[in-house]
């Protein structure tokens, strides 16, 4: 065991610059590319199925749809070809490694795409199913956590938990996969390396394992440890420096706001990395075994790892890369609360927090210093009110007359955007923000395009306004559908909108949960005030595939009912306190108190 650990470790030391490179570029390349089908595979099952969210409620019918299997084994076949091509080209790499040689990114991939091409006329067909049951095991550390942070994941993960018979199930199906993959785990080798059929692969690699199945099994692990205790070490470390940072350069407001959203974004790139690392180490580890294994087999001198290898990593390497390291996750901070969070495509998302008319108690509602605000306080999005100028320009605004936020007590739709200009809406907030005007729709959309969502409500004013059209014409006009959503009190101004842009998402606004407002194919989910939020109303919403946000929730213990609740969206004039409360799994009072958290 410990002369093929060290064996191990000498063949990653061989090339790993350029088998991590390869490693970064195509994940770097593939995951985007294959999310996005994901997203649009989602996409386009849920409108198959006539839901606009996927919720706890609807998930189980959602899975068990025809359509929707046959688009999931869809996407899980171009999965399966990524995951086959990424063996491929590890196995290609540490071939070069073996015989002392150093592949370059490209050499490997190329090496990569002919392996698979070979098996692909070999009809080995079998052979992909066992290289993504044996990915799937590598990785089966970081699908648990994913499984326990994120949606839907989670929502399937709570359901099982109330179900001691399934998960005793999955235990023990688990367990025999394990059993049946250790003696199966070098069948690869035997495919890609030797030419075999699948048959015959699969017989090789029982040949070779025969006796040594737990070694092999814990030498894998051992290096699949080692990457997840570098790991964690690594996550506590940034964690740390970013609770620092938080604290030394940032006001105690939004301290914690912006150790939540960092820890959580760190978290999922340490995983990405991390399974990176595991992949390179536990192949490697392989394919170590395969070449001492096949010698003896046939009786040949043990294989000689431990050759003075090129470019070992010495102790300037590594400062360097420590460094860089350093660098660039201070840059991703800095960039996160500079430019605040970009609006996800994906449709499964963690309670969105909406800062109500922009930061509304930090600056002049429905203002660019309000909407800078709410970026700075790591709002989600900011929900805005439009109406339309008498010359045809959309603006901000929420009331019906200017006499509140300008003095002036005539409505937006009698006065012209030039004279809207004039008019100074800062002053009855602060003397700080005298001189603050109205912006316009267009100003808004460019201020806020990949930094800050937007919820845009369209005021009610009258059935033959052009408000409704214009809106999501412009939304559509800045390519903003993904980063939009659109609300109205009123639904004929929502079906019109739907009309003009059919893939935004809208938002019927409602003051009490009266009347059958969820199976509305123009409504994509329910903006209603907090106090109407039951349970019984989730449910119902959740199974019509109707996603619920709540307005205007400012209190802590609002708060916390709603998260208990699970609602999709909360809208508040205090974003910082929602995400403390959202994002937090427990009450803490101080950063240090969650900072323990996150940590444990």
């Amino acid at each position: 065991m410990k002369r093929l650990t060290k064996d191990t470790w000498q063949i990653i030391r061989q090339n790993w610059k350029n088998i991590l490179l390869f490693e970064l570029l195509y994940r770097g390349i593939t995951t985007p590319v294959y999310m996005r089908l994901v997203s649009r595979g989602i996409r386009l099952a849920l409108k198959a199925a006539g839901y606009s969210y996927l919720t706890p409620a609807n998930i189980g019918n959602f899975l068990i749809r025809p359509v929707t299997l046959l688009i999931f084994a869809a996407v899980a076949f171009a999965g399966i070809l990524l995951l086959s091509l990424e063996t491929a080209g590890l196995i290609t790499a540490f071939q070069g490694s073996a015989y002392y040689q150093k592949l370059t990114p490209l050499h490997i991939l190329w090496g990569g795409i002919q392996k698979l091409k070979d098996e692909i006329l070999k009809r080995n067909w079998r052979l992909p199913l066992l290289v993504t049951a044996q990915y799937l095991l590598i990785h089966l550390p970081f699908i648990l956590r994913t499984i326990v942070r994120y949606k839907p994941a989670n929502f399937i993960f709570q359901e099982l938990k109330k179900q001691p018979v399934a998960v005793a199930f999955l235990l023990i199906l688990l367990l025999f996969g394990i059993l049946a993959l250790i003696p199966r785990c070098l069948t690869a080798y035997g495919c890609m390396i030797e030419q075999k059929h699948f048959h015959s692969g699969v017989v090789r690699s029982w040949q070779m394992t025969h006796k040594r199945k737990w070694k092999i099994a814990s030498l894998a692990m051992f290096w699949e440890l080692v990457v997840i205790a570098f790991a964690i070490a690594v996550y506590a470390a940034s964690v740390c420096i970013a609770a620092i940072c938080a604290v030394r350069f940032f006001r105690q407001s939004l301290s914690m706001a912006i150790l939540l959203s960092a820890a959580g974004r760190l978290e999922t790139g340490i995983i990405y990395l991390a399974s990176i690392f595991a992949t390179v180490a536990v192949y490697a580890a392989l394919s170590v075994a395969y070449y001492q294994y096949r010698n003896r087999r046939f009786h040949t001198e043990r294989w000689d790892f431990g050759y003075p290898a090129k470019g070992s990593i010495n102790r300037k390497t590594l400062v360097i890369v420590l460094t860089a390291a350093v660098c660039v996750g201070m840059f991703y901070i800095y960039d996160l609360v500079r430019n605040g969070s970009e609006l996800s495509e994906e449709l499964l998302i963690e309670t969105e927090i909406t800062a109500h008319r922009g930061s509304s108690v930090t600056a002049p509602e429905n203002t660019i210093p309000a909407l800078e605000a709410a970026m700075e306080e790591m709002a989600d999005s900011a929900e805005i009110d439009v109406q339309m100028t008498s010359d045809g320009v959309i603006v901000l605004g929420h009331d019906a007359s200017l006499k509140r936020v300008a003095g002036v007590n005539r409505s937006i739709a009698s006065m012209t955007f030039a004279e809207l200009e004039k008019l100074d809406v800062g002053s009855w907030f602060s003397p700080e923000y005298e001189g603050t005007r109205i912006p316009s729709l267009s100003e808004v959309l460019e201020l806020c395009s990949q930094k800050i969502g937007l919820n845009v409500e369209i005021k009610y004013v009258g059935k033959n306004s052009e408000l409704p059209e214009k809106t999501a014409e412009m939304i559509k006009e800045y390519g903003m559908e993904n980063q939009c959503v659109i609300t109205s009190t009123n639904l004929s101004y929502l079906k019109r909108v739907k009309e003009v842009l059919p893939e935004i998402r809208t938002g019927y606004i409602i003051s009490a949960a009266y009347g059958n407002f969820y199976s509305n194919e123009d409504v994509d989910f329910i903006s209603i005030r907090s106090g109407f939020v039951t349970s019984a109303l989730m449910q119902n919403a959740h199974e019509q595939g109707k996603a619920v946000y709540a307005w205007t929730v400012n209190t802590k213990s609002e708060l916390e009912r709603l998260t208990l609740l699970g609602v999709d969206g909360i809208i508040t004039d205090r974003p910082v306190l929602a995400r403390e409360i959202v994002y937090r799994e427990e009450a803490t009072e101080s950063l240090l108190e969650y900072l323990k958290l996150v940590l444990r």
